[in-house]
């Protein structure tokens, strides 16, 4: 292999960039600076040049492909003297458009304007080159630019810093106290921050909230959980408003749906796998009721707390805790008036149940007590409209409002 051109760093913060166009090909020979390809970042489409002269024997990426920072761009046929890996040049900006500067006018007929005071260029240096000068603390006004256009590279800023002594820059002692532990984050609490993370970077949520009825509901639990209990199950309210969510999402089918990153489609789901957030002595996990489009309350009922329970043990399958097409979570039980949960990725919506209350509502006039409830669920804005979303969770909450709707479910 000869010579390999990575990507460098393009801007702060930006972990890769999209190729839109290339200005060589395979066989072409090049000089240094010479323009190599177009790619566009989330934050500016900037032009990529040769770090050095020679032949163009492979290119990485066609046009609409991601490539990785650090990743190989070009390869040279001609290994020379360069390394066999080149380190990442600064890129060439897209230059701004210079000011015009103002004219003076003349002082009077024939008398020439005096002369504008010198103004200070502005110095020309790639995103990366002025994020490394930021944190060395070096003004890049001081540091003379040997690229094209006289513009600062990363080797003018080596050069600059090693004829230069940085002062350094004194850090905080940590220093351990009595009181104080540090506890290593591994194994699923580690898998459950990267998750959480992508999520939250990858998605833009938002949470819609609603009050829901819950007099009706309540008054099917307490008349249905005797005949659940001779059945040996045991009957709470989550298992009938997933059969509700489970009927809305008939008329709503987008919202049961994984978002495919790498081919930016949305994967509507024909059936419904629901997670349950589940708080277990190892963190937070989530196994899965399948098919609850095809069951009955009760058999919903039932699988939810073996599973549940099974998964808080340690002994739930792999296959039980992977595949849900929507996620139920919850802290109801413990407090609170309600949360905005986030996605469990690919899912596009997760349903929150927050507690059920004795609330203070007016009914026909009259102040009365109900038992109420906050639905809380969160979307993938990418996918879920806020319309849709209202839309979805009134569907909800007529069924909830009005079970009696749900005894029409044979399955």
């Amino acid at each position: 292999m000869g010579f390999v051109f990575q990507l460098p760093e393009v801007g702060e913060g930006v972990v890769e960039a999209e190729v839109v166009k290339w200005h060589v090909k395979p066989g072409d020979v090049v000089t240094q600076d010479q323009p190599l390809c177009e790619i566009t970042t989330d934050k500016a489409q900037l032009e990529i040049s040769s770090p050095r002269g020679g032949t163009i024997a492979k290119l990485f990426g066609k046009p609409g492909d991601l490539i990785k920072v650090h990743q190989p761009r070009v390869e040279y046929g001609d290994a020379g003297a360069a390394p066999a890996v080149a380190a990442p040049p600064a890129v060439p900006a897209v230059p701004a458009v210079p000011a015009v500067p103002a004219v003076p006018a003349a002082t009077s007929v024939g008398q020439a304007a005096p002369a504008a005071p010198e103004a200070k260029a502005a110095t020309k240096a790639a995103p990366a080159v002025r994020r490394h000068a930021r944190e060395l603390d070096v003004d890049l006004r001081q540091v003379a630019g040997t690229g094209p256009g006289g513009r600062v590279t990363h080797g003018d800023l080596t050069a600059h810093t090693e004829a230069v002594p940085i002062a350094p820059v004194a850090l905080p002692q940590v220093v351990a106290s009595g009181a104080d532990e540090r506890i290593q984050i591994i194994g699923i609490r580690r898998k459950i921050a990267e998750q959480m993370v992508r999520a939250v970077q990858t998605a833009p949520h938002f949470t819609y909230v609603e009050e829901v009825d819950c007099t009706k509901l309540v008054a099917l639990r307490d008349a249905a959980r005797p005949f659940a209990e001779k059945r040996g199950v045991k009957l709470t309210y989550l298992p009938i408003i997933m059969k509700a969510v489970s009927i809305a999402l008939r008329e709503f089918p987008n919202v049961n749906a994984w978002m495919d990153e790498a081919k930016s489609e949305l994967l509507v789901k024909g059936d419904h796998h629901f997670g349950v957030a589940t708080d277990t002595p190892n963190g937070l996990m989530v196994p899965v009721v399948r098919n609850v489009a095809q069951k009955s309350v009760l058999t919903i009922a039932a699988e939810l707390a073996d599973v549940t329970a099974r998964t808080r043990a340690g002994k739930a399958r792999i296959d039980e805790l992977k595949g849900s097409t929507l996620t139920f979570t919850g802290v109801g039980n413990i407090g609170g008036v309600m949360a905005t949960p986030i996605l469990n990725m690919p899912e596009v919506a997760i349903m929150a149940i927050n507690a059920i209350r004795p609330t203070p509502s007016v009914v026909d006039g009259q102040i009365v007590i109900r038992q109420k409830t906050l639905l809380s669920p969160s979307f993938d804005h990418r996918i879920v409209d806020g319309a849709v979303a209202a839309r979805f969770v009134a569907a909800v909450k007529n069924l909830i409002e009005n079970p009696e709707i749900l005894m029409m479910e044979l399955a």
